[in-house]
Formats: structure tokens, sequence, C-alpha cells
């Protein structure tokens, strides 16, 4: 048995509709500014090269449409908290309009044209004589009219072309399918914010093992300064050690006859100097840390030592940016 209660719980819930006006009564701004650059060709009309309008390329009987179309998905991504604005850019020297929805601070450009269907091109008489006088001039064979079926979507070219496209069709119009259209604007604007944050996320963790890795290659060059210490502190032991050993020889070569005065006063500063470089002779410390620059480290780090801001001070103290929590060599 099938529990279907639970089966239409799992279900996505359907897709609201988005109504078309008949007619525009108090048409969206930029449905009125595009009204207004329509131009007055009775064909074809194309604002796809006019700032601050909405992108369409349909022909005039289709115009009125469209502009409905719009105006009803433009008046709906407002009323659910979104942006709609215009925006012109530079891409290789020529400026380029466009018409976006900015979902949550994704913008996602938007036209409309109209499909073309390819038809036999007739010969004018213009083209006829061109090519009895050249013949080497080519005629098109097929012409491209439209078709009156509209499609809205992502701009041709641009960086989201066929991610979110609809359309008539045989089976529906593309007044139903506004819900559908921008439910996937949304879809693309979560797909967009995951992305950010999983990049995000992963320069954090890029971030992290640098900073990490710079911290255990400053633990190495302190351990190999300490050692370094430690070894000639117990060198300078051992040369105390033998100092001393050479005074004791020197005072009872003689079998304890008494030494010159000037044998005397080398002997003392010989012993004097031994207490001087044991270090056996004053308290022991940990010697200070070396300095922590990148000079220093480059022999240590394998990686670029520039990558991130550096995590030390003038002094070597570990100060690495509030948001890093390596730890602290």
């Amino acid at each position: 048995m099938v529990d279907e209660e639970a089966e239409r719980a799992a279900q996505p819930p359907p897709v609201p509709t988005i109504d078309v006006p008949d007619v525009l009564g108090r048409p969206h701004q930029l449905v009125r500014a595009t009204c207004k650059a329509l131009g007055r060709s009775k064909t074809v009309v194309d604002t796809r090269g006019t700032p601050e309008v909405i992108p369409l390329h349909v022909s005039r009987e289709q115009a009125d449409r469209a502009l409905r179309i719009m105006h009803a998905l433009l008046t709906e991504a407002e009323s659910r908290g979104y942006q709609v604005e215009t925006r012109t850019d530079l891409h290789r020297g020529q400026a380029e309009h466009q018409m976006v929805i900015a979902i949550r601070g994704h913008a996602l450009p938007l036209a409309i044209t109209e499909q073309t269907t390819k038809v036999p091109h007739e010969p004018t008489a213009q083209e006829i004589r061109q090519q009895l006088r050249n013949p080497w001039t080519r005629i098109p064979k097929y012409d491209h009219e439209f078709n009156g079926r509209l499609e809205l979507g992502a701009p041709a070219k641009s960086w989201y072309q066929h991610s979110y496209t609809h359309r008539d069709s045989a089976r529906w119009t593309l007044e139903y399918r506004l819900g559908h259209l921008l439910h996937d604007l949304e879809q693309r604007a979560e797909a967009a914010e995951r992305q950010l944050r999983e990049e995000e996320l992963r320069k954090a963790e890029q971030r992290r093992r640098w900073y990490a890795a710079v911290a255990q290659a400053r633990e190495r060059q302190v351990e190999r300064h300490r050692e370094k210490v430690l070894v000639e502190q117990m060198e300078a032991r051992h040369r105390a050690a033998e100092i001393r050993a050479f005074c004791r020889a020197a005072r009872t070569r003689a079998d304890g006859a008494s030494a010159a005065a000037e044998e005397l006063e080398w002997l003392q500063w010989a012993e004097a100097y031994a207490d001087r470089i044991d270090p056996l002779c004053a308290q022991l410390v940990t010697p200070p840390d070396p300095p922590a620059s990148r000079e220093a480290l480059r022999a240590l780090f394998q990686g670029d030592l520039y990558t991130h801001p550096w995590p030390f001070d003038s002094k070597g103290r570990w100060v690495p940016p509030e948001e890093e929590v390596a730890k602290r060599p």
C-alpha cells in the first residue's frame, strides 16, 4: 500500500502562476521607458542597444504582448523583494546594456525575443541585377521571419545563456511559464550563494593551512636556533674545562716550584676567561627567538610567503588576522 498523504507531502510545492494583464493600466517604470524607446518601425522592435530599457527584439505585432509579460514578471519580482535595474558595461570597448533582476545580490540578466522560422529567400530585382553585373555576388537561400513565438531568458552570449529560458510552445504559452522562470532565477541565485559559500570555505581553509604551515616553519626555526645555541654552550663548556685543565697542568709542571709573575698573570687571565665562556658559571635562560621575517623563514617554508598578510610583528610575536585561529608557535 502507498501512503498517499506522505507521498504528497514529499512532493515540491507547485510553482505559483503570475497573472499577465490584458491591458497595461499603470505599467512598470521600465515598461513605460521601453514604450517610449520603441521607435517608429512598423515591422521590427529592437531595443537591445538602448540603455535603461528592457531588451526587446520582436515583431511590431508582438511588442504589446511582450511588454505586458515583462510588466507582470518585473512587478512580481519586486513584490518578492528583488531589485529590477538596468546596467551598462563596457565589453571590448563597446557599451553593453542589460536589464537584470537582482536576487540577494546576484544579478541575473533578461531579454525577450521572438523566435524566427527559416523560409526560402525570394530574390529581389536589385539582387538579380547585382548578380548579373557581378557573378560572384551571393544571394541568400533563406530568410528568418518572426513566427509569433516569444522567448524570455538570459540574453545571447551572456554568462547565463541557456541557463533559464522559457518560450511559447505547442503545450503552453510564455505567460504560463513566468512563474517557472522566476523560480529558475531564484534557484540560480541560491546556487550562486552556495557556490560563493563553498568558495569562501575553500579560501578560508587555504588561509588556515597557510598560517598553520607558517607557524610550523616558525617552530622549526626556533627549534633549530635553540639547538644551535645549546651546541655552542656545550662546546664553550668543554673549551672552558680544557682551559682549566691546562692551567692546572701549568701550575704543577715544576713540581710545586713557584711560577714566574708573568706566567701567573697569564694563567689568572686564562682561568677568568674560562669562567666567562662557561655557560654554567651563570644562570641558564632560554635564548631569545630569532627574527620572524619572510627572509628568515624562506628556507623552511615551501610556498609563497606573500599569499596572505604576515602573521608576525617586528618583535617576532604571533599576531595573525582575527579570523585566523592558527595556533601560536
